[in-house]
């Protein structure tokens, strides 16, 4: 019999979780899946999601009883938000697949451990733990999978997938943070690779919460070579196929300890193409914030260089801003051949990423105050005075800027 600690995993039996347990009939409610999961690999849990006996309207009846507050987050299928204190807890009625389109599946509740685990994605999701630590493995092959690193669907896997297209993509973040070297499930890889086209049929907003969780995991450069072998990454990416690029940069993110990121990956595996990153931005409904900083660095014609004097340098970071010099110093790294080359790219990423950017000493109101019209006049003074204020090296004070509009506004 498998057992978890639950002193060693304080999740468990936090005051939080002690209310939920204590609200629903004892042996009623269960941890389950990813929580499980990590806990048995001696992780921690970014997630704490439960499974019940209980049909929906009766888990929020025993919230209410409890005075705990719940949400009907997705109660069509199953499931009930519990908030304590803020804190949310996804709590999912048992349930079995009664039909499915691959995009969304009818469900009827059951009280059968057994039948719930079945219509799960992988066989080391389908594990259960109750707050005091011992794991349920209703199928008798979750353990035993996590054990020998294997990620294998549940039952047929074909089935599996024509389910819900996104399991393709889940199956390949699993491997990039768990997968190690050992031989891959035939079944699931072939499973993934027929059904590709039905990706195409899943919300965008979907498809990319799941690469950017694909794209930092710690394998996810080897994992992008196996999608890009088996087909899959164009169908998701045609514009990101550079696994060679992912390959280089993170060698560089081993070599300087660097946090993987999700969106510097993709630029990696991407050429500098603007209007491709726009494309690609678009297309992924990405948020304004991330397209903003695929486009501007593929955009982006600043000179740089690893021998840049420290005044160049600072213009430049200035001009363009710091991420995209962050940006374009890692990926120059990433692609040089020799040692040399490599750390000076990573001093240039590091200064930009310390060096405090100063504020220009002059607003708008301060030109019309020296009698300069609002419109495009004033754009053009304001532009010459910060092109002064840079090749001073930003050591032009306010009294100095104010003494030159006067000569420029005559």
């Amino acid at each position: 019999m498998t057992h978890i600690d639950p002193k060693a995993h304080g999740w468990m039996m936090s005051e939080d979780v002690n209310r939920l347990f204590s609200a629903l009939p004892k042996g009623s409610l269960r941890f389950v899946g990813g929580c499980v999961r990590n806990a048995l690999l001696g992780e921690g849990a970014s997630d704490i999601d439960l499974a019940c006996q209980l049909e929906p309207n009766a888990v929020i009846a025993a919230l209410d009883a409890a005075s705990i507050r719940s949400v009907p987050t997705g109660i069509d299928h199953g499931t009930i938000t519990a908030v304590i204190e803020g804190k949310p807890f996804e709590i999912t009625s048992l349930r079995k697949d009664v039909e499915t389109d691959g995009r969304r599946a009818v469900v009827a509740f059951t009280t059968d451990w057994g039948e719930d685990a079945q219509r799960r994605d992988f066989n080391i999701n389908a594990l259960y733990a109750n707050q005091e630590g011992r794991v349920f493995d209703p199928l008798g092959a979750g353990l035993d999978d996590l054990q020998h690193r294997r990620f294998r669907f549940v039952g047929e896997a074909g089935q599996r997938v024509r389910e819900d297209y996104l399991r393709i993509l889940r199956y390949f973040r699993f491997l990039a943070y768990y997968g190690d070297d050992q031989p891959l499930d035939k079944a699931a890889l072939r499973a993934c690779r027929e059904h590709k086209d039905g990706l195409k049929s899943l919300s965008v907003e979907r498809i990319l919460s799941e690469l950017k969780k694909l794209l930092s995991g710690p394998h996810a450069a080897r994992i992008i070579r196996l999608m890009l072998t088996q087909d899959i990454l164009d169908t998701l990416l045609p514009e990101s196929s550079n696994a060679e690029g992912l390959e280089r940069l993170s060698h560089v993110e081993t070599h300087e300890h660097i946090a993987p990121d999700p969106l510097l990956r993709l630029m990696s595996m991407s050429a500098r193409d603007g209007i491709a990153m726009a494309r690609l931005s678009k297309r992924l409904h990405m948020s304004k914030q991330e397209s903003r900083r695929l486009t501007r660095w593929a955009l982006d014609m600043t000179p740089i260089d690893t021998g840049m004097e420290p005044k160049l340098q600072r213009a430049a970071i200035f001009g363009a801003g710091k991420q995209v010099i962050i940006d374009r110093a890692i990926l120059r790294a990433a692609g040089a051949e020799e040692g040399s080359a490599r750390q000076g790219w990573m001093d240039l990423a590091h200064y930009a990423l310390e060096w405090p950017m100063p504020d220009f000493p002059l607003s708008g109101d301060d030109l019309k105050s020296a009698g300069v019209e609002p419109g495009p006049k004033m754009g053009r003074i304001m532009e010459a005075l910060t092109k002064l204020w840079i090749r001073s090296d930003f050591s032009a004070d306010k009294d100095k800027l104010l003494m030159a509009l006067s000569l420029i506004n005559r």
